[in-house]
């Protein structure tokens, strides 16, 4: 399992929300392209960069700052957030993203997206399936969708391979650890897919937890920013399941 920083941007600035309240936003005094830099001279290899003014606007607003930690890094970077055509695929893989997160548009036009995975291949997505409670939801965590993650992964259960990062919404940013039984659930009914954790992990311990329920990864964002997991710890935890 991979230990994955996370850095959530606002008005190119480094945030973290409650929940996914935009209302109940947390700003740090970090520069994004700086934070990255750091992250690899740590030593790690993994970014997830997330466009939270993009996925409130419906649109991508920070593919210039991917552009310049792409440029000034060597980090491996998944970019989420206002993806919405075939065109900004292409932009964000031109600009040097790794891979693309698919939110909303999974659960709103899901043959579009199979189409996308078709055409690109299953390495370049990552799906971004977020519940709270049993319900997704989209738009940025905005708005109800009516579907549960079990509906949306009978579409995509048949790309083997395919990365499926999970955030539990009502543990995110919480510090409250991670649902671990949600995760070995989805392990056990949906083997053939990467999944990876999010929300309230911020220890080790709950690291550990992930991994032995066979996660594929966990995204870490506040407990790095507050200094509850630090960044060399994250190298060691990665190193270990080498």
């Amino acid at each position: 399992m991979i230990a994955i920083p996370a850095i959530d941007l606002i008005n190119n600035e480094v945030v973290r929300l409650f929940q996914g309240d935009y209302k109940q936003q947390t700003a740090y005094p970090l520069d994004p392209v700086e934070y990255a830099i750091e992250i690899m001279t740590n030593g790690l290899e993994y970014l997830h960069l997330v466009d939270l003014s993009g996925a409130k606007a419906g649109k991508l607003v920070h593919q210039s700052i991917l552009e310049q930690i792409v440029s000034q890094t060597a980090l491996k970077v998944d970019f989420g957030g206002g993806i919405k055509t075939e065109g900004d695929i292409r932009h964000l893989l031109k600009s040097g993203a790794t891979q693309v997160v698919i939110g909303s548009l999974c659960v709103r036009d899901p043959e579009k997206v199979m189409e996308w995975i078709e055409t690109f291949g299953t390495e370049r997505f990552i799906l971004a399936l977020d519940i709270d409670g049993n319900e997704l939801k989209i738009n940025g965590w905005q708005d109800a969708s009516g579907k549960t993650l079990e509906e949306i992964m009978r579409r995509f259960s048949r790309f083997k391979g395919l990365t499926i990062l999970t955030t539990d919404i009502r543990r995110d940013g919480t510090g409250s650890g991670p649902n671990v039984d949600l995760y070995e659930k989805l392990v056990r009914n949906f083997p053939d897919q990467r999944w990876i954790a999010s929300g309230g992990t911020e220890s080790l311990q709950n690291l550990e937890k992930l991994r032995k329920a066979g996660c594929y990864g966990c995204v870490i964002g506040k407990a790095l920013l507050e200094g509850k997991i630090t960044l060399k710890e994250l190298k060691s935890f990665n190193d270990a399941g080498l």
